[in-house]
């Protein structure tokens, strides 16, 4: 697989979106509907509106219905497994796929944290990175780590950490519910930084972190709309992780239905053969769709998820109405 040409991809689609087609709609508007074998939803503005809410029941009975098919759901987030344990729990026949995480910095089985792969970001960057923060007091991140032997190891230890760099440790709070360790325990020579998570305190220091960060070519940026930049290795993207997950299962990207509604969506969104933004997107994840939604996140995934049913329903077979397809 060439991780370039699905980065190179555009992202910035200037063709306006169909509006997602219903059950009342011509049968050939569906028929790509009733193909779909992957659905991939990114989590916090598509699944949930925000990280503390539950999804409803219609949703809840949506997924669980998909047992059943011969669909496979998974998420592609900008989350840590941790991150996503709510969800996972709540959507049961979420993870039948393993998960895009980290914005496609790593592909994990949850159910025993196994890496299926993963991208790290070069240490000679991070160690750069630690240089540039250690010249501010107005900003600071969260690294995240990955040990892929660390599942192998007595005592069920986690694949995953995080750390914490910059002043307030004791008053850091990490989005994922992790508890983030000290700089100060970090290796760079042993570690797996898979994402960096940035926050700056001022305009002024914003500005001069992107600068640097516009300037490294080992690396690249994105936002989900938080007051985070987000920083991910080159090459990485949620489109790079879920096509590991295609050359595994042997699907092919037209195949795909992905739902997102933010910038770091847009590679996805532009890469899958069905793409879907909900209402309340960012203007870049919609025009790198091929359908919008009118609902929000929740009432939009049930929307997509009723539609995939119909469409499977009416071309039961690969036939409609005892014609070929």
């Amino acid at each position: 697989m060439e991780q370039g040409n699905i980065n190179n991809m555009s992202s910035s689609l200037t063709h306006e979106p169909r509006i997602l087609p219903d059950a009342l709609s011509l049968p050939a508007d569906l028929r790509a509907f009733a193909n779909v074998k992957l659905i991939a939803f990114d989590l916090d503005g598509t699944l949930i509106s925000h990280h503390a809410e539950a999804p409803g029941d219609r949703l809840v009975d949506l997924f669980l219905a998909f047992r059943q098919s011969k669909v496979l759901l998974t998420l592609a987030t900008g989350r840590t497994l941790k991150g996503v344990s709510v969800a996972l729990g709540q959507l049961k026949n979420l993870a039948q796929a393993p998960l895009v995480l980290y914005n496609g910095s790593v592909v994990m089985k949850p159910e025993d944290q196994t890496l299926i792969a993963h991208i790290a970001i070069s240490r000679h960057f991070v160690e750069s990175f630690l240089d540039q923060l250690r010249g501010s007091s107005d900003v600071s991140a969260f690294l995240y780590c990955v040990d892929p032997e660390a599942n192998f190891i007595g005592g069920g230890a986690s694949t995953e950490v995080v750390y914490f760099a910059g002043s307030g440790f004791d008053k850091a709070k990490e989005f994922n519910g992790m508890t983030p360790r000290p700089i100060t325990d970090f290796r760079l020579e042993s570690a797996e930084v898979v994402a960096i998570l940035v926050e700056s305190r001022t305009g002024q220091a914003r500005e001069q972190l992107l600068k640097y960060l516009q300037q490294a070519n080992n690396v690249s940026i994105t936002s989900s709309g938080t007051k985070y930049i987000e920083i991910r290795p080159a090459g990485s993207s949620k489109a790079v992780g879920m096509q590991w997950l295609c050359d595994r299962y042997q699907i092919n990207p037209m195949n795909v239905l992905a739902v997102g509604d933010n910038d770091n969506d847009v590679e996805l969104l532009s890469w899958a053969g069905i793409s879907v933004s909900v209402g309340g997107a960012s203007d870049a994840a919609r025009r790198a769709s091929k359908y919008y939604s009118q609902h929000g996140a929740g009432k939009a995934a049930i929307e997509i998820l009723e539609i995939v049913k119909h469409a499977q329903r009416l071309f039961k077979g690969g036939r409609k109405n005892g014609g070929k397809s």
